[in-house]
């Protein structure tokens, strides 16, 4: 029963034994191997202004908030905003939080927007690779348009 639970939980581990102080043994000296991804703030391209956002509930639903913050091709802070907002979920503060950076470079004239979220979620919604949730149609439906008007891209960013 041991062994079967090992080979499930580990399943790289290869020759498995059957004998208690056996696997006591191979369990001790195992080693895991460990992934990693090298995660790397890159300069936006000449003339883009780069818009990282982020948003937070407590307790999902719960107290909410989002922030964003925009840098130019040097990496110099341009605008950055932090609010507190209604209750809600993660996604709605994530969303929330897009928006209202899409509306900042548009009412300030920044025609090529590059913009990343931490979101995988509000990624995949917002470019149509998953279905909207009903609770934020309406704000997905705006940063589309706004996105268009501002030659925004969208993606992923890892956290």
């Amino acid at each position: 029963m041991l062994q079967s639970l090992v080979k499930f939980r580990k399943p790289s581990m290869q020759n498995v034994p059957h004998k208690w102080p056996d696997l006591i043994n191979m369990m001790k000296q195992y080693t895991p191997k460990l992934k990693y991804t090298k995660v790397l703030w890159e300069f936006p391209d000449q003339g883009w202004i780069k818009v990282n956002t982020d948003g937070a509930s407590k307790g999902n639903p719960g107290r909410s908030s989002f922030g964003y913050v925009l840098r130019n091709e040097e990496g110099n802070v341009v605008y950055a905003c932090g609010k507190e907002i209604q209750e809600g979920t993660n996604i709605e503060a994530e969303v929330r939080a897009i928006l209202e950076a899409l509306k900042y470079c548009v009412d300030n004239e920044y025609i090529l927007t590059d913009l990343h979220t931490d979101s995988m979620l509000v990624n995949n919604v917002i470019q149509g690779v998953w279905t909207t949730p009903w609770t934020v149609a309406a704000e997905v439906e705006e940063i589309n348009e706004l996105m268009e008007s501002c030659n925004g891209k969208l993606s992923h960013a890892l956290r």
